[in-house]
């Protein structure tokens, strides 16, 4: 058989040709691959939609969000960046990164902050900016969001926040007395007198008291004054969360009334403003056993239990900083205490029969034994 040979240079050039196509097998891929990739790097997410509000319930800001559809529809890892602006005092008091998985709902996205001053003192604003977790390339910043404390508000005469009547021993927190539109504050003090750190502006002035403490009487008054000398005031119980009620046990002396008891702790709120016990069945916490009585720090309530041998009950205490409850699950069989008059004629029984035994043991008494 013979052997076609081509010619010389049409087999380098056919060599050269599956070289290039060899090598164009090989880029094509790379380059959808990078294409991709670079453009999920280059392409930039801004946002689109920004709302903020505040819950002054919480003294917290509620930021809602959102950015173009095609970053949902790729179901992008982002990151946020989000700033929080106090307007009177030019300064970002808070910077944030926030990162979320978006998903093909497109559903807003969702940020809240706690604030360490009461809302009402001054304007708070927002912004955002974006990026593909990929990538290195921000977005621009939304506009500023802003939130309008009472400063900007048209009131006359000066008022003092937050607007709370009972203040937790041991915290740190900020007043402020906000003056009337147009109006200067000139003074705002604190009785008794107390460690404070003062921030001011004209027409707000900031008093943070930190470690509060009950040391110098349950109450403190703050005093504004404006320019024009009107004043506000505003008291203050300075008190603690309730404890969790101790050594709450329930026991029956005569198998148709249990009694529970517990000690009480300290709460330097009184009157009105003192604890508030409910003792109820665990399943129906709204539907009170009994009515609790306290002295000196010991507490009790009774109640029938008619039929009822097992009981789960729950002491629930409550002042205006707090709730606390415990819990006792018991079988009224093994929670009976003789009452002392049962006992001591149970004892006097007793100490009869045994008397008379020993007599006629010994034969020098031989009457029955009743």
């Amino acid at each position: 058989m013979r052997m076609l040979h081509l010619p010389e240079s049409y087999a380098g050039k056919s060599g050269q040709m599956m070289n290039h196509f060899m090598i164009l097998a090989v880029l094509l891929p790379l380059r959808t691959c990078y294409t991709s990739y670079s453009q999920q790097e280059s392409d930039v997410f801004p946002v689109t939609y920004l709302n903020v509000s505040k819950d002054l319930g919480l003294q917290r800001l509620l930021v809602e969000w959102d950015v173009v559809k095609s970053a949902h529809d790729a179901e992008l890892a982002m990151s946020f960046e989000i700033q929080v602006c106090r307007i009177d005092e030019a300064t970002i008091v808070r910077t944030e990164f926030h990162n979320v998985t978006l998903d093909k709902l497109g559903k807003p996205l969702h940020w809240t902050w706690d604030s360490d001053i009461p809302l009402e003192c001054m304007s708070h604003a927002v912004r955002i900016r974006g990026k593909a977790e990929a990538s290195k390339i921000w977005s621009n910043w939304s506009l500023w969001e802003t939130v309008p404390g009472l400063d900007t508000s048209n009131r006359s005469g000066p008022q003092i926040f937050p607007k709370k009547e009972f203040l937790a021993e041991g915290s740190d927190i900020t007043f402020c007395c906000i003056g009337g539109k147009g109006q200067a504050i000139k003074k705002f003090f604190v009785s008794p007198t107390v460690d404070v750190f003062k921030r001011t502006n004209n027409q707000v002035r900031l008093l943070t008291v930190e470690n509060l403490s009950h040391d110098k009487g349950s109450t403190i008054h703050f005093y504004c004054y404006d320019e024009d000398g009107r004043l506000h005031q505003a008291a203050f119980f300075v008190g603690k969360p309730p404890d969790t009620p101790k050594d709450f046990s329930c026991h029956t002396q005569d198998m148709r009334r249990v009694t529970c008891t517990w000690r009480e702790g300290e709460t330097y709120l009184y009157g009105r403003n003192a604890p508030q016990y409910t003792l109820s069945k665990t399943s129906s916490p709204k539907m009170a056993l009994c009515k609790a009585s306290c002295s000196s720090e010991q507490c009790s309530c009774s109640w029938d239990i008619g039929q009822q041998r097992i009981w789960n009950v729950t002491v629930t205490v409550e002042n205006p900083l707090g709730k606390k409850n415990a819990t006792d699950v018991f079988d009224v069989n093994h929670r009976t205490l003789l009452q002392r008059s049962d006992l001591v004629t149970g004892m006097t029984a007793n100490v009869s029969k045994s008397a008379a035994l020993l007599k006629l043991a010994d034969g020098r008494e031989s009457k029955d034994v009743k």
